[in-house]
């Protein structure tokens, strides 16, 4: 899948990497950037998609893992040497920097955080696309000696993670569970037919798309129909008569998360009714609710936790009082990622030194290796061989203003 990616990695390497990441309240001033042990910080760099079209998945993952962050700074941080440490973020403000939607913008912010502000790892990028130009430039970094870890907890295109020995994803991969989504809504919808609306101008929403028709033709099913856009389109007539013409049971959208909602939008003004609309992981936020209201009801999408879990529950209790807002699946990966960060770090024996930055990276590397929680997502987590987390996931399907687990009538 790699290959698919190419031309953004080119572009990205294009640019220049002299552009300015965003500003704002500074955490840390670069005044301060050398603090390490002795002023009792750890300091790590913060790298999500905070505006843009990929703001609502930045957002919720980069406060999921500040989240975590705080937790263990209330206990005192972590222990090393005998003496606790405070993990500190850096960069434009209190979510780090942003990573924008273009990839070179993204590397620019990375190369400032491990050259300049010499972090001992970077948490995002938020998409696919700035997560295959990081990762390859993780390769050059090493190179230098300057390796380190970069931890995405939302880029869900396939083969990210077997790009950079440096680089590591916890995001739910749809990849991963789409088989048991598929076999799920055929078995219930008796479906024989399919059609497929995705976007053509970002490389994860085609190979989804291309994985969705095997899975489907694997159970029987004929796709009939792929209509197609861009993440700047604002009408969907076209798309939506092109998969009407066709009369499919099952619709698959493979969209960003306001595409999506424009669709459905339009599906239900022009009485698209397929037995199940099938959305994607990018859905999952809560404008496909609040913006789609009754055009979205009924959509199915497979996510990484059961909204009616224990630990799931008393973390939205926890989000809701820190950022008065509702968790979704971004910021339950962006709070277990900084579960496993901490973990990481409180067993990879760094020294936090000016003078050990080098092998302090390399030692937590090694840690995320072998690291392992019981996350709130109710899985046991871990790194694979290619350093992403699989989890079988759950089906979930808006009802009643809300997302719910799907069950079979």
């Amino acid at each position: 899948m790699k290959s698919m990616f190419n031309n953004c990695i080119n572009l990205a390497r294009s640019k220049m990497l002299g552009l300015t990441v965003a500003t704002g309240v500074a955490l840390l001033s670069t005044s301060s950037v050398m603090a390490f042990q002795d002023e009792g910080t750890i300091r790590i760099g913060m790298l999500e998609t905070i505006t843009g079209g990929a703001a609502p998945y930045g957002l919720a993952g980069a406060r999921g893992t500040l989240l975590a962050i705080e937790e263990v700074n209330a206990t005192g941080g972590i222990e090393i040497n005998g003496k606790k440490s405070k993990i500190v973020v850096v960069g434009g403000g209190e979510l780090g920097s942003d990573g924008g939607l273009d990839p070179a913008l993204a590397i620019a912010g990375l190369k400032k955080l491990v050259l300049d502000d010499h972090v001992l790892m970077v948490k995002g990028p938020t998409t696919s696309t700035n997560s295959e130009a990081i990762f390859n430039y993780l390769n050059e970094l090493s190179n230098q000696g300057s390796g380190l870890v970069v931890h995405s907890s939302s880029a869900g295109a396939p083969g990210l993670g077997e790009i950079s020995k440096w680089g590591f994803r916890n995001s739910f991969a749809e990849s991963y569970a789409l088989s048991f989504l598929v076999e799920n809504m055929v078995k219930h919808t008796g479906a024989k037919t399919a059609a497929i609306y995705h976007l053509t101008d970002n490389p994860y929403f085609p190979v989804m798309a291309e994985l969705m028709t095997k899975e489907l033709a694997k159970l029987g099913v004929e796709v009939k129909a792929v209509a197609t856009g861009l993440s700047k389109d604002a009408e969907f007539s076209r798309q939506v008569k092109e998969i009407k013409s066709v009369n499919p049971d099952i619709v698959y959208l493979a969209t960003d998360n306001l595409r999506g909602i424009g669709f459905m939008k339009e599906a239900f003004r022009r009485r698209l009714q397929p037995s199940v609309f099938i959305g994607g992981i990018s859905q999952l936020v809560p404008d496909t609710i609040n913006s789609g209201g009754e055009a979205t009801a009924g959509m199915v999408m497979i996510s990484s936790y059961d909204d009616k879990g224990v630990g799931i529950n008393a973390y939205r209790a926890k989000f809701k009082a820190r950022w008065d807002e509702d968790i979704n699946l971004f910021s339950v990966n962006g709070y277990e990622a900084g579960q496993l960060l901490v973990k990481a770090l409180q067993n990879s024996g760094i020294e936090n030194t000016k003078e050990s930055l080098a092998s302090d990276r390399a030692k937590l590397r090694d840690a995320y290796e072998t690291v392992k929680i019981d996350s709130i997502s109710g899985y046991s987590v871990e790194f694979n061989d290619v350093h992403d987390t699989p989890k079988s996931g759950v089906i979930l399907t808006i009802k009643d203003s809300a997302f719910q687990a799907w069950e079979a009538n």
